[in-house]
């Protein structure tokens, strides 16, 4: 399994605080049956002020992770990205090659929890023009989504990537946050499931768990969609939108999109 949109090296952004802690992390996951994992580090978030995102460094620092995984004989390739924090930046954060990934086809992209504005549309319309497609994260947890889902049917429609955090199907961020990851599975349609694991507590990796209740909920052949949608991410091809039993009809109308 792959496991994309996860915070796990040490002490780089709010994931791990240690190495240690990162090493825990991924031994839980490799116990899950995950054997790559995409790490994204957070970029030009107010809580990165002041924190170094240089490639460079990145890179070094997810090397020796690396290194030490394979020292425990741990089977997990690590990946480098990035969650972009949206600012009317994207299209110049492009000469920045972290921003990017999938043979630089991909940018997963995080809104303000609170704010949305048409604008953002027009911004990440630029970001398509220049052969960029957006990944957005987690959008059943921002507030202007659970008050206004015609904003997903958009999203949709304007072949947006739309990726759901494994705690919210599980429940992690609360009753209403699982409710619409499920409405969004069964009426508007994703692609991906990522754990957004940030440590050893409270956000840990969970990626099978939310395989395992998707299966328990609906056909098998989701979970196996899921993963090569992951797949497919990694190594730069488009991947299919994903919509379940319930709503077949939705797939009829949105079939050959994607291609």
């Amino acid at each position: 399994m792959i496991d994309f949109h996860n915070h796990i090296l040490p002490n780089v952004d709010d994931g791990p605080k240690t190495i240690e802690e990162s090493l825990e992390m991924l031994k839980y996951a490799s116990k899950q049956g995950i054997t790559k994992v995409i790490n994204t580090v957070h970029y030009q978030h107010p809580k990165m002020d002041n924190k170094n995102v240089e490639f460079n460094y990145l890179n070094d620092i997810l090397n020796n992770l690396q290194a030490n995984l394979y020292s425990l004989n741990i089977d997990i390739k690590l990946y480098l990205a990035t969650e972009v924090f949206y600012l009317p930046n994207l299209v110049d954060i492009l000469n920045d090659s972290i921003t990017t990934f999938g043979n630089k086809k991909f940018m997963l992209i995080e809104f303000s929890t609170l704010l949305y504005h048409k604008s953002f549309e027009e911004e990440i319309y630029k970001l398509q023009n220049k052969g960029v497609i957006p990944i957005i994260a987690h959008p059943e947890r921002y507030k202007f989504v659970q008050n206004d889902l015609s904003i997903l049917k958009k999203w949709i429609e304007h072949d947006y990537i739309l990726q759901i955090d494994a705690g919210s199907i599980l429940g992690q961020f609360g009753d209403r946050i699982k409710k619409l990851s499920f409405n969004i599975m069964e009426n508007f349609g994703f692609h991906l499931i990522g754990s957004d694991a940030h440590n050893t507590k409270k956000r840990n990796f969970c990626l099978k768990d939310s395989y395992d209740l998707i299966n328990k909920k609906y056909e098998k052949v989701y979970v196996e969609k899921l993963k090569n949608n992951s797949e497919s991410i990694l190594i730069g091809e488009i991947p299919d939108i994903i919509v379940t039993e319930q709503n077949s009809s939705l797939l009829n109308i949105i079939k050959g999109k994607f291609k």
